[in-house]
């Protein structure tokens, strides 16, 4: 029973799924893209690329477009209501085709869900929504991976102690460690990126054979692909699920790489290694004298989500005849929390090294040896030359952090000339 004597101040969360998840992440720019609302809206927007493709195309005139179009402009969503009316028929495209036809009368009626499926609006709707998000988390990830580098060359002859199966072992440098992290979160970041390129458009009609808009069925699908962005092949996937499964897979493996690091963040924060500290770590609620990495602990939460996230899109693929029976049904939620926690997990990762404290000190007592490091630079510099997205564009201008890594000013002899941030490379 809740107690009366609580207050709580009730807000609205505009990116309605998880409301406390998303938030208790921090920076909720790609939750912004795959909200409830975003979702049901893509299928509005999938409404009116293919009522346009379907002019274009020479399937509907010019005043049956033009009624269309002016039903789904005047469309008002209502969220709260569109997932009751789901219900009826186990999805959002039905009573939102119902309801455009309804505002299209007579005239307009042919330029609304002309020759689709419910399959092919939410398909492409879940398609646009995913490019959007992992966009934005491939940018959030690319400035993780620009503060990578500028820690391994900060850091390319700091001693270190490394350990293999939990044991110490031969010595290294911080850099090299911090290199190696920037390396298996750009290769993740490639992997997604690809999977994200090929999500193609759907539009393929009651069982896959554009029979509604024949012979004008294949034009129309590849104008809406065009307008969209999208891919046009494969042609119809209704029951072929691999571009979602590979979209899933290759989240996974980038909440995989951020869950590496954040791993060995917590490992290298514990008191009696004390070789990095966050710059404003956690406390306990027991114990004030704690120091807990929280975000990199965080950036573990939310990473380990993930991969049943993605077991659950590689069960869907059993999507059986044509058209699959729960398992396209589980795909809606699925994949928008599969880029949500994974964008969590970045976004908590990003805090843990905005500022993280390098003791160096703690990390030559830990020494066992004071070897060579054998071809450290040679390695740090390979990866930094062959890490793909540190070396685009910024597409944030004046990033406090970032910018100084930049490749003109990489050319520097003193890398940490300029840095605006000092911390990384400061005793705690």
């Amino acid at each position: 029973m809740r107690d009366s004597s609580i207050t709580v101040e009730l807000m609205t969360y505009p990116f309605s799924r998880s409301t406390y998840s998303d938030i208790a992440g921090g920076d909720t720019a790609v939750h912004s893209f795959i909200g409830d609302e975003q979702f049901l809206l893509a299928i509005v927007e999938f409404e009116k690329a293919l009522a346009t493709a379907a002019h274009t195309s020479g399937f509907i005139t010019d005043d049956e477009h033009v009624a269309a179009l002016k039903a789904i402009d005047s469309y008002e969503l209502d969220v709260a209501e569109i997932s009751t009316l789901s219900a009826g028929g186990a999805n959002p495209a039905i009573p939102i085709a119902k309801q455009l036809k309804a505002l299209a009368g007579e005239v307009g009626i042919k330029g609304i869900h002309t020759g689709a499926t419910s399959q092919d609006a939410i398909d492409t709707a879940l398609v646009l929504v995913l490019k959007r998000g992992i966009a934005e988390l491939l940018d959030g990830c690319t400035h993780i991976m620009r503060m990578l580098a500028g820690l391994s060359e900060l850091h390319a002859d700091t001693p270190i102690v490394g350990r293999t199966l939990g044991q110490a072992a031969q010595s290294m440098t911080f850099g090299l460690i911090a290199a190696n992290w920037l390396e298996v979160l750009d290769n993740a970041c490639q992997e997604v990126e690809r999977a994200s390129t090929l999500l193609p458009v759907q539009y393929g009609g009651a069982t896959g054979t554009l029979s509604a808009t024949h012979p004008h069925g294949l034009d129309i699908h590849d104008q809406l692909a065009q307008m969209l962005g999208l891919e046009s092949h494969p042609r119809v996937w209704h029951t072929n699920r691999v571009p979602f499964a590979r979209v899933a897979s290759a989240l996974s493996i980038v909440a995989g790489a951020i869950r590496k690091i954040a791993g060995d963040i917590v490992f290298m924060s514990a008191s009696e290694v004390g070789e990095l500290r966050e710059a404003t770590p956690g406390g306990s609620s027991s114990m004030p004298h704690k120091a807990n990495p929280a975000a990199a602990i965080a950036a573990d939460g939310y990473a380990r989500r993930a991969p049943g996230l993605a077991n659950t899109m590689l069960e869907s693929m059993d999507s059986r005849l044509q058209r699959g029976v729960g398992s396209w049904h589980a795909e809606w939620a699925t994949l928008r929390e599969l880029v949500a926690v994974t964008a969590s997990a970045q976004s908590r990762l990003y805090a843990s090294l905005i500022g993280i404290g390098v003791n160096k000190e703690a990390m030559e007592n830990n020494l066992i040896d004071t070897g060579t490091i054998g071809h450290t630079h040679d390695l740090i510099k390979a990866i930094i030359d062959h890490a793909e997205f540190i070396h685009r564009p910024h597409s944030e201008d004046g990033c406090s952090y970032c910018e100084p890594w930049q490749d003109p000013v990489r050319t520097r002899k003193n890398p940490s000339e300029g840095r605006n941030n000092d911390s990384a490379e400061s005793s705690t």
